[in-house]
């Protein structure tokens, strides 16, 4: 028989911070189709030798934490191993657990296609919803930006939890204005009728400079959290949340 392998870099068996309110096992899938700079995660930007494993395995430990009442798969991109992600993903319902990913929104037909297995879904917004912008964090000559926004879409439309993520960069992506144009984008998209029935929220991070990737990044300053407070409140939109070392995680705003 033929066992099937996936990049699954590292497996945490239970987490109290990846999953919105649910203890979690998370599974990190390695390898991005992003470069972006500040990266926390850069250990899994390449699918190295290493981090191939059989998916029996990641299985396995799954179903060995009877603490947890879900699975999450982060990354990396998980939606570039599909078929890896939706063997998980129904094995991580068919023994009752809910299931989650992280994703950059880069591959929207892959989430249509993993979707109806999600009971969350957490989509990173890299700066403000236009080519420019998100060049300037992601180092892609032609970051895919309209994918990004079909994405958000997607997820708006499902039955899923949807928790759209941006981690706050000065100088990149800290202005009222850049909260501002996402916060429109994102009622054009049907994000607060979403949120106003408590399954949708924005949450703004704090970006830690030491775990950053690249060194440009790693000379910027943190944000305060009377920054993040202002910026959540400045989007003018329901149910928005912040995370910072300073106050724990996912506080809510407004």
């Amino acid at each position: 028989m033929v066992r099937k392998m996936v990049y699954a870099g590292e497996i945490v068996p239970l987490s109290l911070s990846d999953y919105l309110g649910e203890p979690a096992c998370v599974v990190f899938f390695s390898g991005c189709n992003f470069d972006c700079g500040y990266c926390q995660n850069w250990g899994l930007k390449k699918s190295k030798e290493e981090h191939l494993t059989d998916i029996e395995r990641v299985k396995k430990a799954i179903s060995e934490n009877k603490l947890v009442t879900a699975c999450k798969v982060t990354g990396g991109e998980p939606l570039l191993q599909l078929d890896a992600l939706l063997e998980i993903g129904r094995f991580a319902k068919s023994i009752g657990l809910k299931f989650g990913i992280d994703t950059n929104g880069s591959l929207p037909e892959a989430l249509a296609t993993v979707m109806p297995l999600l009971d969350l879904v957490s989509i990173d917004i890299k700066a403000e919803l236009r080519e420019e912008s998100y060049r300037r964090v992601t180092r892609l000559r032609s970051p895919p930006v309209a994918e990004v926004i079909r994405s958000i879409e997607i997820a708006m439309r499902s039955k899923a939890q949807v928790e759209l993520r941006m981690v706050v960069i000065p100088g990149y992506n800290d202005s009222v204005s850049t909260v501002k144009s996402i916060s429109e984008k994102l009622k054009g998209l049907g994000y607060e009728e979403k949120a106003s029935k408590g399954e949708a929220c924005l949450n703004l991070i704090e970006f830690v400079p030491e775990n950053a990737f690249d060194e440009e990044f790693r000379r910027i300053r943190n944000p305060s959290v009377s920054l993040l407070r202002d910026l959540a409140l400045a989007s003018g939109l329901k149910n928005v949340r912040i995370t910072h070392r300073g106050i724990g995680i996912s506080q809510p705003v407004s």
